[in-house]
């Protein structure tokens, strides 16, 4: 994972050799997604649902991208985003394209969305109940991954004449994971239950809060703080 994800983050210096190989005849599809049955799987109008529609991606915008399979690039250019709510990369075959499609869900293929990599981990052995994370540092013992997810909320009619209707909505969530050979282990909120986290090399990483000022809630700062823990390792 380590070469491989390193590969991912030097692409944009070597992409143009391999552009014209990499986007030969490569079907990553999984589905077409019907864009007239989004607003009805939810119950809403079509107006409803697009006063609403961004909130359920990490980045409602279509950015380019790459594919990866394994260890070799697979197709560049290529449209993509994170939908966090059906937890899948969706991907157009062109930007002007008004269909799209989901990626092939499999551990062996990873994306690159702008700077962002997303990786597909089964859970428990299993395709289906696994789910894409977000690479925020690829240590060479702790790696940083990041899950965000966004629940649908149906409209709440007002239960008292003081109150309001709620309307529908998408809720976004995230949740990091300090990982080791395939362990994932949640990271808690606060400096205290993460320096417990991380007992091994407590006093170095509390002085390093310390001296950096490292506020655990902004998430550049515990992609320091899990890269800085890493070098101790």
């Amino acid at each position: 994972m380590k070469k491989i994800l390193l590969t991912g983050l030097l692409i944009s210096a070597t992409l143009s050799g391999f552009s014209q190989a990499a986007n030969s005849e490569y079907d990553v599809y999984s589905r077409t997604i019907d864009l007239n049955q989004k607003s009805l799987a939810f119950g809403l109008t079509e107006a409803e649902f697009e006063s609403i529609k961004d909130e359920a991606y990490a980045n409602p915008s279509f950015l380019e991208g790459s594919i990866f399979q394994g260890e070799e690039l697979a197709k560049t250019g290529v449209p993509m985003r994170y939908n966090a709510f059906a937890d899948e990369i969706e991907i157009k075959k062109s930007p002007s394209a008004a269909n799209y499609g989901a990626l092939v869900k499999d551990p062996e293929i990873f994306v690159k969305i702008g700077r962002d990599i997303y990786v597909f981990i089964p859970f428990e052995g299993s395709n289906e109940k696994g789910g894409y994370f977000n690479v925020l540092n690829d240590g060479k013992t702790y790696d940083l991954y990041k899950k965000t997810t966004s629940v649908f909320k149906d409209a709440r009619k007002a239960t008292s004449t003081y109150g309001r209707d709620v309307p529908p909505s998408f809720s976004k969530s995230v949740k990091y994971y300090l990982v080791q050979d395939g362990t994932f282990l949640e990271m808690p909120s606060g400096k205290s239950k993460i320096l417990k986290m991380m007992k091994s090399k407590k006093d170095e990483v509390k002085s390093f809060m310390k001296e950096n000022k490292i506020d655990v809630d902004k998430e550049a700062d515990l992609v320091k703080l899990v890269a800085y823990f890493d070098s101790l390792i």
